[in-house]
């Protein structure tokens, strides 16, 4: 297949989100609403601009032409973008995906959301992690906080590879960065704006050099440790600016072409597993699922404590975005049926919550 991304989709959606014509609403996309788009006199132009992406193989004036819907009567839907982004996103399909996300952008934006996703941390352990110290100098910490063109570990589901330049514009742009203890900021070995942390790119990877506080807690908690050798990892933390997903040896990989970065922090730990559990609720949070409430409603019904609409509520939105990943039914004379009958199980779940 050769899809790629409908510019007169692309278009429609930017103006019905100038036009504030927005729903936050659940969201399914039926044979039924594709029938309605398409009108009684099968208007081929008005359907495929209700549509992110075209299949170029397919005959033009056709349903299998038009993929990713991201609307219907008369508003984009802000789930269905997010389906759509996601679902791109598995299919390794990164323009689309792209082009999603900028529309999931400009749409919080409309709303007055915090579009902000959480920042993302990766650990790199390095054996030149080191302190220097040269007589009359105040100690130096030297090390790499990430490395170019090296795969990362299982992250929970997928790998990833951090390539050359990732950070070339945030460090062009000035980013106040911190050197960090554990990534806790009562803990500040340097910063950029003070010019007691530089950070530069190389063709290793990110490196840093810190001057940290000259004081005999730092040097017995920080220094100590790593000149004995107990203490020899760095990680950073970033936000994703730009990548690109696919596949690494049949799985889901990847490339971090851009970053913001936030801070490079002297580790203990490289903590794989909770970096995976800080992904995995960067993942969810991004698709508009809230792993803590959902926790907390989980929490409650196993300890049969009382639930009200409030939690009903959440547990429907949450079916209602997972759904969105369901496969589309290949033929579609039978979708209208699954639709009906699948919509018939999630009342029946949510009931009894």
């Amino acid at each position: 297949m050769a899809i790629k991304v409908n510019s007169k989709g692309v278009s429609h959606a930017r103006s019905l989100i100038a036009a504030g014509k927005i729903n936050e609403g659940a969201w399914s996309f039926s044979a039924a609403d594709g029938n309605a788009l398409l009108g009684d006199n099968e208007n081929w132009a008005e359907y495929g601009k209700w549509f992110l992406a075209v299949e170029s193989e397919a005959e033009e004036n056709t349903k299998g032409h038009y993929k990713y819907p991201f609307g219907k009567r008369g508003e984009i839907y802000r789930r269905g973008v997010i389906a759509a982004k996601s679902r791109a996103a598995q299919q390794g399909e990164s323009a689309i995906a792209d082009a999603a996300n900028s529309l999931l952008e400009a749409i919080d934006k409309k709303l007055g959301k915090d579009a902000m996703p959480l920042p993302e941390i990766r650990c790199v352990p390095l054996q030149e992690l080191r302190v220097l110290r040269a007589e009359g100098q105040p100690p130096k910490i030297q090390g790499y906080a990430a490395l170019f063109d090296v795969w990362s570990v299982d992250l929970g589901g997928f790998r990833e590879i951090i390539r050359s330049g990732a950070f070339t514009k945030t460090l062009k742009d000035g980013a106040d960065v911190r050197a960090l203890f554990n990534h806790d900021p009562n803990w500040v070995l340097g910063r950029t704006r003070s010019g007691t942390l530089t950070i530069t790119e190389d063709d290793r990877g990110l490196r840093i050099e810190a001057l940290p506080p000259e004081t005999q807690l730092i040097s017995d908690l920080v220094l100590a440790p790593m000149e004995r050798g107990d203490i020899d990892q760095m990680s950073f933390a970033f936000r994703t600016i730009r990548d690109t997903w696919g596949k690494e040896d049949g799985k889901p990989s990847r490339e971090l072409l851009e970053a913001q970065l936030y801070d490079v922090s002297i580790v203990t730990y490289p903590a794989y597993e909770e970096t995976s559990a800080q992904v995995a609720r960067s993942i969810l949070r991004s698709a508009g699922l809230d792993e803590t409430a959902l926790a907390a409603v989980i929490l409650r019904d196993i300890h049969h404590l009382e639930t009200g609409d409030e939690e009903a509520d959440l547990i429907r939105h949450a079916i209602e975005i997972l759904s969105a990943y369901l496969p589309e039914p290949e033929q579609e004379p039978h979708s209208e049926p699954v639709r009906q009958n699948y919509d018939l199980m999630l009342h029946e779940v949510a009931k009894n919550f």
